[in-house]
């Protein structure tokens, strides 16, 4: 998936966030996709950053629950700006993504 289209992604990315149990087993797949096709694009550095440290934190056999919910939801602020800047579909999609990001980071705190 990393030279797919970004709305395409985007799309997968959504409808993986929904089922928790596949989101857990393929994140670090996502992860590195979505690294991959925002590499270059300059407003995006800071969310790539994150994504990143995501990655490595997934990583560990014993990731840090707090560091990734930290992470989940500084990717949810820097995803929630950049649907800010753009419309329609492209827009909500990503409100859609920092709002399923939050849940996330929301859903590891309950355990």
């Amino acid at each position: 998936m990393a030279h797919a289209h970004p709305q395409s992604m985007l799309q997968t990315t959504l409808q993986t966030m929904s089922q928790h149990d596949v989101a857990l087993t393929t994140g670090p797949n996502l992860l590195k996709d979505w690294i991959s096709a925002l590499k270059n694009a300059n407003e995006a550095e800071p969310l790539v950053g994150h994504m990143n440290s995501l990655y490595d934190e997934l990583a560990n056999p014993q990731p840090d629950a707090a560091r990734v919910k930290q992470l989940l939801n500084t990717m949810a602020g820097h995803t929630q700006t950049l649907a800010r800047n753009l419309e329609g579909a492209a827009a909500d999609n990503l409100a859609q993504l920092a709002d399923s990001l939050r849940s996330f980071a929301t859903d590891l705190e309950r355990g």
